[in-house]
Parts: C-alpha cells; structure tokens; sequence
C-alpha cells in the first residue's frame, strides 16, 4: 500500500515550452513533459493536483499538489493554462432533437464552438448529474461535454435532458 505524497510548493518551478509543454524542476530534476491531474475535477478544480512524469513503465507520480495558489502567480498561470486546455469542456447551451437508436442516444446539440450531433452510448454512465446542477455528458468518441447549470436551460432543453437523468 503506498502513501499519499505531497509536494512542497516552494520547491517546484513550473514552466511551458514554446510549444505549451509543461516541464517542472524539482530537487535539482528537470522533469519533462509533466502531467498534471485534477483528482476532484467539479468539487475542487484548482486543488489536490497529481503531478506526475512519464517513467520507463509508463506515467510515475511524483506527488500531489494541494493548492495550485500556493505556487507564486506565473507559475500558477503556467498550470492553470495547461488545465484549461487539458480540460476543454464545451459546455452546451441548446439541446435540439433527441432519439434513440439501437441502444445509442443521439442528441443534437449548440455549444459554444457550434452546432454538432453527439451519439452516446450506456446513457445510465455517460449522461450524469454532478456536483450541483451539472450534467456531464460523454460522447462513444470520448468528448466530454457539459451544461454548468441544467437550470439555466429553457424549460424544454431542460425536460429533454432530465427524462435521462
């Protein structure tokens, strides 16, 4: 059973490459690329951060960051940079036609970056409410969507989505 490591902000210094690769210097290592891991992504977005390298078995945790504002302010720019686009999440604002095919839910949706058509499969695992009023949708390609508030929704965006929650 291994412990809970974590790893003193003071000593970490986190940089991005020209190219958006986060590297980290830690004990007198240069550690690159870096990898970073919100382990309570909707509860606690900018805490309890994995931080880990890629090692000869695979990726190797070096431990975890407990407050990303414990870091001084460009460093925390650097991750939080590296976060927003590690967690891009289009979040939807229109929910058009919904139909069931074959097991699959197809959803026409609006977001942000655009109309789009989504396919969903096992809807019970993939279309979930999460902390608060956050639906949390994911696509059989992996894409993850979401609407922040279901109650912001119009009356009937919102029955659409509830009828599988």
């Amino acid at each position: 059973m291994s412990t809970l490591s974590y790893l003193p902000a003071g000593a970490l210094t986190f940089s991005l490459s020209e190219n958006g690769i986060l590297s980290l210097e830690y004990e007198g290592t240069r550690y690159e690329p870096v990898q970073i891991t919100r382990l309570f992504p909707f509860q606690h977005p900018d805490g309890m951060l994995s931080v880990a390298v890629q090692g000869e078995d695979g990726p190797k945790e070096l431990g975890i960051l407990r407050e990303i504002s414990e870091l001084p302010k460009d460093q925390q720019e650097h991750l939080r940079d590296y976060l927003r686009y590690k967690y891009f999440i289009p979040g939807i604002q229109k929910v058009g036609k919904m139909e069931e095919k074959l097991g699959y839910l197809y959803m026409d949706i609006t977001t942000e970056l655009g109309r789009k058509t989504i396919c969903i499969s096992d809807v019970t695992s993939n279309l979930r409410l999460v902390h608060g009023r956050t639906v949390s949708i994911i696509d059989v390609q992996g894409n993850r969507y979401c609407v922040e508030d279901i109650d912001a929704l119009s009356r009937e965006n919102r029955q659409k989505i509830e009828l599988y929650l």
